[in-house]
C-alpha cells in the first residue's frame, strides 16, 4: 500500500546502517548525588505510548557520569530489549535509559518516525532474537543486524506525517476516555468524602460467597457465564444467581476490585457477590465501591484477603433511594459514554495495525 506519487524498489538496510545504536545503564542507587537531577531516566516499564517527555525518576550529570548511561537527543527511538521486548516510544526530550534498552539515533535522511513504527510492525525480528535463561534479552550486536527495506526520504516522510495523524487522534481519544474517567472518579469522591458518612455498608448490601472452584467449570459450555477474578472465565448451563450483583474479589493481588452484573451467573470462590437491600440502589453503592480504599481492611502476609466482617462496617453516604437512583444514573450514563469512546478507540488502533501491516515491509 503507498501513496500513488511514489514508485522503485525500497533499498535493504540493516538497523546499524540506518541508526546509531546506544544501550543504557544504572546509576549506583546507594550514591544520593546520582539522582533526582534534571535527567530523564527512562526503564523499559514507563514505555506505553508513541512519545515520552517525562520519566518517574530522573538522574543527576554525576550519575550520568558515573554509569554507563548515555545522554540520548530528542527524538531517539527508546526500544527495550530486556525481558519486556520491542516496546518503543520516541523521546521528546533529552534523556537516558537504564540497561534495558538498545536506544536508536537514526542518521540524516532516516525519518524516526518511520523507524519507530517498522518496529512495531516487525517485533517479532527482534523476539526470535533474544536470548537468555534468567530473562529474554537482545544485544545491541543482535540488533544492529536486524534487516529492514525503506523507501526514500520523501517517502519515509510522508508515510511517517501520516501515522502521527492517527497517532495524535489516538492519543486525543485515549485524552477524552481519561476524561470521563476522571469524571466519575471526582463525583464519586465528592460523594465519599464530601459528604456526612451515615450508613453502614452493611445495612446496605447482603454479602454472598460461594465454594465453587475454576476447576469445576473446565470444558464445559452453556448460556450462563461464570465469573473469576479476571472476568467471565467459562460458560455454563446451570446458574447459581439470578439478580444484579456487584462482584468483589476478596482473595489475591487484585482485592478489591469490583465488577457490577447482570442476568443469571456464577461465581467461584475467591469471590463474594453483593446485592442490594430495600431501601438502597445497587448501582449507586458499585460506583462507591469501584473508587473505595480497600487497603486498610486487607490482611494476610502471602495472600492478600478482605472480609465483609471488616469493610461491612464501613459509614458511607446514602441519601435518600432517590437520590441514590439520580447519582447513579448520572454516573450510569458518563460509563455508557467511555464504552463508545472506548469502540472508537479500539477502531481506530485496529485501523493503525492494518496501516502498518500493509504500508511496512
Amino acid at each position: 500500500m503507498r501513496f500513488p506519487e511514489f514508485e522503485g524498489e525500497w533499498k535493504k538496510k540493516k538497523l546499524g546502517d540506518i541508526a546509531n545504536i546506544t544501550g543504557g545503564g544504572t546509576p549506583n542507587t546507594d550514591i544520593e548525588e546520582y539522582w533526582n537531577g534534571e535527567i530523564h531516566w527512562f526503564t523499559p516499564s514507563e514505555i506505553k505510548s508513541a512519545y515520552v517527555d517525562k520519566s518517574v525518576r530522573t538522574i543527576t550529570e554525576l550519575g550520568l557520569v558515573k554509569s554507563s548511561a548515555k545522554l540520548l537527543p530528542a527524538g531517539a527511538i527508546l526500544l527495550t530489549t530486556r525481558a519486556t521486548i520491542g516496546e518503543v516510544a520516541i523521546a521528546q526530550k533529552e534523556c537516558c535509559t537504564n540497561q534495558g534498552f538498545q536506544s536508536l539515533v537514526v542518521n540524516d535522511g532516516i525519518n524516526n518516525i518511520f523507524i519507530a513504527n517498522w518496529i512495531k510492525q516487525n517485533k517479532n525480528e527482534l523476539t526470535k532474537r533474544a536470548k537468555g535463561s534468567t530473562f529474554a534479552e537482545i544485544s545491541k550486536s543482535e540488533v544492529e543486524k536486524i534487516p529492514l527495506v525503506i523507501p526514500n526520504t520523501d517517502e519515509q516522510n510522508k508515510i511517517a506525517k501520516f501515522l502521527t495523524l492517527l497517532d495524535e487522534r489516538i492519543a486525543t481519544q485515549n485524552k477524552i476516555i481519561e476524561q470521563y474517567k476522571s469524571l466519575i472518579k471526582g463525583l464519586t469522591h465528592f460523594v465519599l468524602n464530601g459528604k456526612q458518612a451515615n450508613t453502614r455498608l452493611k445495612d446496605c448490601v447482603a454479602c454472598n460467597s460461594s465454594t465453587l472452584t475454576e476447576s469445576e467449570f473446565e470444558g464445559i459450555n452453556g448460556l450462563h457465564p461464570v465469573y473469576g477474578a479476571t472476568g467471565i472465565i467459562a460458560y455454563s448451563s446451570q446458574y447459581a444467581v439470578d439478580e444484579n450483583s456487584i462482584l468483589i474479589i476478596k482473595d489475591g493481588a487484585s482485592v478489591g476490585r469490583v465488577q457490577y452484573v447482570t442476568g443469571k451467573y456464577s461465581a467461584i470462590g475467591t469471590l463474594n457477590y453483593l446485592t442490594a437491600k430495600s431501601g438502597f440502589s445497587l448501582k449507586y453503592i458499585y460506583y462507591l465501591l469501584s473508587y473505595f480504599n480497600f487497603d486498610k481492611y486487607k490482611v494476610g502476609s502471602g495472600i492478600p484477603h478482605i472480609y465483609f466482617k471488616d469493610y461491612g462496617n464501613e459509614l458511607i453516604y446514602c441519601p435518600s433511594i432517590k437520590e441514590q437512583n439520580k447519582i447513579a444514573r448520572i454516573l450510569w450514563q458518563v460509563e455508557k459514554k467511555i464504552d463508545l469512546e472506548q469502540i472508537l478507540l479500539d477502531a481506530y488502533s485496529l485501523q493503525k495495525q492494518y496501516l502498518l501491516k500493509n504500508m511496512l515491509i
